[in-house]
């Protein structure tokens, strides 16, 4: 068999295990967004924003997919909280936000007894953390919070001001854009915001009220452009 011959197969290996580890974390996040009462489009959102912000800044391949995956499992630690917090339909004490917050570090905790996912952990632990350092669960500041969490925690923080709950009525696009401004430098990497703020137009317009089964194939698109699975 042939070097080329031989190297087409692992690369054909390659792409069908990252397929069927990216398949694993969408159902986990779906998992995890149903128990929480929420569908699983915001994940696939959050997912495809991601990806298309980590593209538009000029990372490679490799930390695109870490970040995309992240944003699947971001809130993989909430299996883990139990449901008369998460799911309390009035107000949380300080003591159940405390509860709540663990979800990050549980999250972490988990995807680390998965070597497949270690790479995700990143997001997991600290799409919390705040650019001045008054986040959460360790307080990271500025550079010291990984790349692809700072990413993710403006993309997220976005679509959740802009989506509909059952504790709250959705946001208006400009009022989140708003948002994102004001959090320049103190909840967000102001770099990372700026390029979401331009963005932030066409992907809530063209994506922002589809379904799942309708964002789907713009995700299947983007994994296949980005690194081919």
């Amino acid at each position: 068999m042939s070097s080329r011959t031989l190297h087409a197969q692992q690369r054909a290996f390659e792409r069908a295990l990252l397929e069927q580890n990216i398949q694993i974390a969408q159902v986990l996040g779906k998992a995890i967004a149903m128990r929480d009462h929420d569908t699983g489009d915001h994940n696939l959102r959050v997912a495809l924003y991601a990806g298309l912000l980590g593209d538009a800044i000029g990372l490679d391949p490799q930390p695109v997919r870490d970040l995309m995956v992240g944003a699947y499992l971001h809130d993989l630690g909430k299996i883990a909280i139990p449901d008369r917090i998460l799911l309390k339909a009035g107000p949380l004490s300080s003591a159940e936000w405390e509860v709540i917050r663990r979800h990050c570090d549980l999250g972490a905790q988990l995807l680390g007894q998965m070597p497949a996912f270690h790479y995700a952990i990143p997001v997991v632990r600290h799409h919390h953390e705040r650019y001045d350092g008054t986040g959460y669960p360790d307080r990271l500041t500025g550079e010291d919070i990984p790349l692809i969490a700072r990413a993710f925690a403006v993309v997220d923080v976005f679509d959740a001001l802009v989506s509909v709950r059952p504790y709250k009525r959705a946001m208006a696009f400009e009022d989140a854009l708003d948002c994102l401004e004001a959090g320049k430098g103190t909840h967000f990497d102001p770099t990372l915001a700026a390029a979401f703020i331009r963005l932030a137009p066409h992907l809530y317009h063209t994506f922002g009220n589809l379904s799942e089964d309708e964002l789907a194939p713009y995700l299947d698109n983007l994994r296949l452009r980005l690194f081919g699975a």
